[in-house]
């Protein structure tokens, strides 16, 4: 139990926003990362918030949400899936029309990526 409590706090101090799943970008440079067992509101400042979003690690799916391509695992009927094997699974909804580039952007490495039929 002292160990999960332990590794909570270095998230919330230390959180790197490279090994999030996705993130929403809010008003006045609130941005909020979600990743295997939190949501962690931060303030960034307007070259941080670019940094991130001009990085190819992530994609945007709608006008304030970017996904992590390299975080995820499966791809099912409009729907990103990402896995932990001791946290479970998060998912996120990603409209149609953004499902292909985003397929062709994953890393060809991750042979786990499938696409569901709809």
């Amino acid at each position: 139990m002292m160990n999960v409590g332990l590794e909570e706090r270095g998230v919330y101090e230390d959180l790197n926003p490279y090994e999030t799943y996705f993130f929403k970008i809010g008003a006045h440079g609130l941005v909020c990362f979600h990743g295997r067992n939190y949501s962690i509101k931060q303030r960034l400042s307007a070259e941080q918030t670019s940094k991130l979003i001009s990085d190819p690690r992530f994609y945007r799916i709608s006008t304030n949400c970017y996904v992590n391509l390299s975080q995820v695992s499966e791809i099912r009927d409009n729907v990103v899936w990402f896995r932990d094997e001791r946290h479970g699974i998060k998912t996120i909804h990603v409209p149609r029309r953004n499902l292909e580039q985003m397929k062709r952007l994953i890393p060809s490495q991750r042979g786990t990526v499938t696409a569901g039929v709809n």
